[in-house]
């Protein structure tokens, strides 16, 4: 062994001796291989070791998820670090294999995370990816991306952003790995930070740069710690991995899991764009349910508001992909948050986040309401038509019935005429005195009868008149949507509102082939005074209809068109919504949004009159009362019937003058001869046919003779 050891010793020594003095010798340094094993293995072990120390949420009661990104075309030693560290998770690992590994290079000890591994590849387009079913719609936790440009950050996005699935509150690791960019890490970590925060709105990100071929700088966004820049992306250095190790441990684990949005924003001013929908958001842009409920949150989070006011809908998908209206402008970063009366819809959720739903609303369509019926009407409303057809069967026969008790009675001429008995028996049912009283007892009973009838009737008659004269009835009211189409007014609403009648339904079809959404079938006064004026029926909120001057002069059908739910819109990553959901859901279960809908329910009419007394002076409370119990209008009735007597006389009046006239008395004299020439006929044949009744000889009985 120790020849071994020497003899190594004794061939330098003879070299030396050998070589002469004057010959120079040149040593070559080799560099560290920026593409070789080592810069795959560290760039491995620092994934590794940030996803360890990252990628874990406090509130999941779920099989976490992590998807790796596969870009194609990278270059060295960035495909090497993607491609082990898919190995690493495809072919899997012992777990106490991988406890001793993170103790090595931490210097403690964690459990192991179980993970749902899902792989991404750009070699499908964001199209593609858009158009796809997937079956499995739960939203990704984690995502980790191995790049060596920032264009390969943008195409992986891109693609991301595009599934069903994609969560802009998961996590991000991003590791940027270039052997011929190492000085621009700070550049390269704001650029990557503000893509994800503003392209895609996701600030739980991490980004990992190398600086040499086994050492990284790790650096995050921190867009709401500042005291004056709130909102900005700033990059924040958190950490250095030299061969998969952090330089300071706790220090760096400590800033890496330090939350991207704090318990309270007191210097972040969010915009509130919001659209006229009373009672959520009132005319004035002060008051209204939406308006109560933000601020709870703000006092919440101590953050600020700044509330905009407008006319613009929720906002639809555009043909060209752009969203238009309030959507358009809060994709445009001209608005943090929406609100106005929205209800829940499908294509507007696979592009942005809501807010758990807080309240409902009620919609149908609204009519002109029917006001008082006529004035004239009322004789007849008082009783149903079978009991006017009895009362006309008991005139008939009471006046029959008196023609013909004084027809067997020694009575008046007067009573044995049949216009007379007619007219009498009206008398006693208007229980007027009637000028030719009943000679015979038999037939005073029978008035005395007809007058207690009579009595009873008119009494009910009356005091149903009076209830009717008080509170007259309404007149038809229009109350179904067929009668509304078979009318052939025209109908429409807002605009989201119509994706409730795009169905199979025939009835939906009809109304959805009439339905208009312009600006003149828009929630506002002067439509709803086109509504008073019977131009046009819109699809409109009850709860609006409720808050207006309106509210009683329209009438909204009784069947419900649809009963949806209230909710505000913002982006998916908004960091403010998952806190806004978990106090939405403490306020409803503590019964504070229910006390907001019974206050304004029960208080806001009552709130309207008390704010109406107090603008009304001393002198408008002390004057009477304009109203007048008894007008010209209630006397309908009575002066229609007057006049239908004076007409009627006016009618007979003229026939009776014409009937004096020389040629109505030759045609008079000629229906009377022709009546009399008539009736003697008629009194002749019968005496021709008793004479020969008369006459007739009797049957002869023959006798037979007998002989003795």
């Amino acid at each position: 062994m120790f020849v071994k050891r020497v003899c190594p010793f004794w061939a330098i020594l003879v070299l030396l001796a050998v070589t002469p003095p004057s010959v120079t010798a040149i040593v070559y340094v080799r560099m560290k291989n920026e593409r070789g094993p080592m810069a795959a293995r560290a760039g491995v072990q620092c994934i590794e070791l940030l996803s360890h120390t990252y990628f874990h949420m406090r509130e999941s009661t779920q099989i976490e998820n992590i998807v790796i990104f596969y870009l194609q075309n990278l270059s060295s030693p960035a495909r090497e670090i993607l491609l082990g560290y898919l190995q690493h998770h495809h072919t899997g690992y012992d777990a106490d294999d991988d406890e001793k590994e993170v103790m090595a290079s931490n210097g403690s000890v964690r459990n192991s995370s179980q993970f749902q591994l899902k792989l991404m590849s750009d070699a499908v387009s964001s199209e593609d990816m858009r158009r796809a079913q997937f079956m499995d719609h739960k939203q990704f936790d984690y995502y980790v991306i191995v790049i060596d440009s920032f264009d390969g950050l943008r195409q992986a996005l891109a693609r991301i952003s595009a599934t069903v699935a994609f969560n802009p509150r998961g996590k991000f690791v991003v590791l940027y790995n270039n052997p011929n960019d190492r000085d621009s890490d700070q550049r390269m970590a704001n650029q990557a930070l503000l893509l994800l925060f503003i392209g895609h709105h996701s600030v739980n990100v991490l980004f990992a740069f190398a600086i040499d071929a086994v050492s990284y700088h790790v650096y995050t966004g921190d867009p709401y710690h500042g005291a004056t820049d709130c909102g900005q992306m700033k990059a924040l250095k958190v950490a250095t991995v030299v061969n998969g190790t952090f330089a300071n441990r706790v220090l760096s684990t400590a800033m890496i899991n330090i939350p991207k949005v704090p318990p309270q924003l007191e210097t972040c001013t969010f915009l509130l764009c919001t659209r006229v929908a009373p009672p959520f958001i009132d005319l004035d842009c002060r008051r209204g349910l939406e308006l109560q409920i933000m601020d709870l949150l703000r006092e919440s989070m101590k953050f600020k508001v700044n509330v905009s006011c407008s006319e613009m809908d929720r906002g639809e998908l555009m043909p060209d992909g752009n969203w238009s209206d309030l959507l358009g402008l809060m994709r445009a970063d001209e608005c943090d948050i929406i609100a106005g009366g929205f209800n829940p819809d499908f294509d507007v959720h696979d592009e942005f986040g809501s807010t758990t739903l807080y309240l409902q609303d009620y919609h149908t369509w609204f009519v002109p309401a029917a006001g008082p019926d006529a004035r004239w009407k009322l004789l007849l409303y008082i009783f149903e038509a079978s009991t006017w057809e009895l009362f006309g069967c008991v005139l008939f026969i009471s006046g029959l019935v008196w023609r013909s008790v004084a027809h067997f009675l020694p009575e008046c001429d007067a009573h044995r005429e049949l216009s007379m008995c007619f007219l009498n028996t009206w008398c006693v049912f208007l229980c007027i005195s009637a000028n030719n009283r009943p000679a015979s007892n038999a037939l005073r009973l029978f008035f005395m009868g007809l007058t207690l009838y009579a009595l009873n009737v008119t009494t009910i008659y009356t005091s149903i008149l009076i209830t009717m004269l008080t509170n007259p009835p309404s007149a038809y009211q229009v109350d179904t949507i067929e009668e509304i189409l078979a009318s052939g007014i025209p109908i429409g609403g807002r605009l989201d509102s119509e994706d409730w009648f795009i169905n199979d339904f025939e009835d939906d079809q009809l109304v959805s082939e009439r339905y208009n959404a312009s600006s003149e079938f828009q929630p506002s006064l002067a439509n709803l005074q086109a509504v008073v004026d019977g131009k046009r029926s819109l699809l409109m909120s009850r709860l609006y209809v409720r808050n207006t001057k309106y509210y009683g002069l329209v009438h909204g059908l009784s069947k419900e068109v649809f009963v949806t739910q209230i909710e505000m819109i913002m982006e998916k990553g908004f960091p403010l919504l998952p806190k806004f959901n978990r106090i939405l859901s403490n306020l409803i279960d503590m019964g504070i949004m229910q006390k907001l809908w019974k206050d304004f329910l029960y208080n806001v009419t009552i709130l309207d009159h008390i704010r109406q007394n107090r603008d009304l002076s001393e002198e408008d409370i002390i004057a009477p009362s304009p109203e007048v119990v008894l007008t010209l209008d209630h006397l309908q009735s009575a002066f229609a019937l007057y006049g239908i007597g004076l007409c009627l006389c006016v009618v007979v009046f003229l026939l009776e003058l014409l009937s004096t006239t020389r040629w109505i008395r030759q045609l008079r004299g000629l229906v009377e001869q022709r009546w009399d020439e008539l009736l003697v006929r008629v009194q002749l044949k019968e005496r021709a046919a008793r004479s020969e009744t008369v006459i007739k000889p009797r049957k002869m009985v023959a006798f037979r003779k007998t002989l003795k």
